[in-house]
């Protein structure tokens, strides 16, 4: 006998195909969960299957050897429209599967017992069952068992969807947070540009340069992910880019770096380093003229250098009250590196202002 249509049929398909669980690949965790099935109660066949349109998938299988079945012939497709927890001691003796070929064959299923696998909603999605090929009947402990089962199986799974309910507001969150910065940082730039007054343009400057950078790191890592390393050659890709289009006519920018991955905290470091040192170039060591700045972060393991020169016209003098933290941007500068525990180190000559940072990512 064909198995019916459950009464909410389009409700429960819609909650089967929410989970995302159909057409995955085999996992341990769920062939663990089938095989302590089959060894507690003593069965040849185990499954972990879900009643789909048309056809019976099976997430885990013990003695099956097939990842789905049709619905014509499938057990579960009965059960899943009675109660929870569903046992046939001789199903040759069940009216929906005395004529099932699955049982009438040789040697055909005459044993199942299954616990009924529901979705958020109440409805069932499935069953975990266990076959044999003889009639006969569970013990408490092994119903018990399969209980148990079965709902470790569903909060494995609404473990699962929650999560990845959080990651898609996450990154939405991220998206329109991307969206703001980097729309910020063009009104800032907008306004720079209409400012008469130097004071005040060289902070709305400095304002929309900083808000660019950190709109370029949180794109970074909104494409990897929150709890993953930022590589830091996308990532310097993207602040090159983003702080070229800032230059005054005649200054060039380049910024060198490895196919290296680095943690968030300290890429927000570097980014902030690279950001104060080519905003003070801009202010100060070019004039009217032309020149180039160059930024260089090599290293590999916990051990990391980052150097930065321009080739303007700074002096001795100039490093000295740099190294002193004179300015906003140097004593910025200096903050970063002592919360990397270690020292930025200025040197000038009349031909140029040079910073070096070594680092750890530790």
């Amino acid at each position: 006998m064909k198995p019916a249509l459950h009464p909410d049929e389009t409700d429960r398909l819609r909650e089967l195909h929410r989970y995302g669980i159909l057409d995955t690949e085999r996992e341990r965790e769920f062939d663990e969960l089938v095989e302590i099935a089959s060894v507690i109660c003593d069965a040849p066949v185990s499954v972990v299957n879900f009643i789909d349109e048309g056809r019976q998938w099976f997430k885990a299988e013990v003695g099956l050897g097939v990842r789905s079945t049709p619905l014509e012939t499938s057990l579960c497709g009965h059960v899943i429209l009675q109660g929870d927890f569903v046992e046939i001691p001789d199903t040759l003796e069940d009216a929906r599967m005395a004529d099932n070929p699955l049982c009438t064959s040789d040697p055909g299923f005459r044993f199942y017992a299954g616990a009924v696998l529901k979705g958020g909603n109440g409805l069932p999605l499935g069953t975990l069952c266990i076959l044999d090929h003889k009639p006969r009947t569970l013990t408490d402990h092994q119903r018990k068992v399969l209980r148990v089962l079965s709902r470790h199986i569903m909060r494995e799974l609404d473990l699962r969807l929650a999560l990845e309910q959080e990651q898609t507001l996450r990154r939405e969150v991220d998206h329109r947070m991307k969206n703001s910065l980097a729309s910020v940082g063009a009104l800032l730039s907008m306004k720079a540009m209409r400012e008469k007054d130097a004071a005040v343009r060289h902070a709305l400057e400095d304002a929309s340069n900083l808000v660019r950078s950190i709109s370029s790191l949180h794109a970074e890592l909104h494409e990897i992910g929150g709890n993953e390393q930022v590589n830091l050659r996308s990532l310097f890709g993207r602040i090159e880019a983003d702080l070229s289009k800032l230059l005054p006519d005649g200054v060039t920018l380049r910024i060198t770096v490895g196919d290296d991955a680095v943690t968030p905290k300290l890429a927000n470091a570097l980014v902030l380093i690279v950001n104060e040192f080519v905003s003070n170039s801009i202010k100060h060591a070019f004039g009217t003229g032309s020149g180039s700045i160059r930024i260089a972060i090599a290293g590999g393991g916990k051990g990391w250098t980052i150097l930065c020169r321009d080739d303007g016209s700074a002096t001795e003098q100039d490093a000295q009250r740099a190294a002193a933290g004179s300015g906003l941007g140097t004593q910025v500068i200096q903050s970063l590196a002592s919360s990397m525990g270690t020292t930025a180190f200025w040197r000038a000559d009349g031909s140029g202002m040079e910073l070096e940072i070594g680092f750890t990512d530790g």
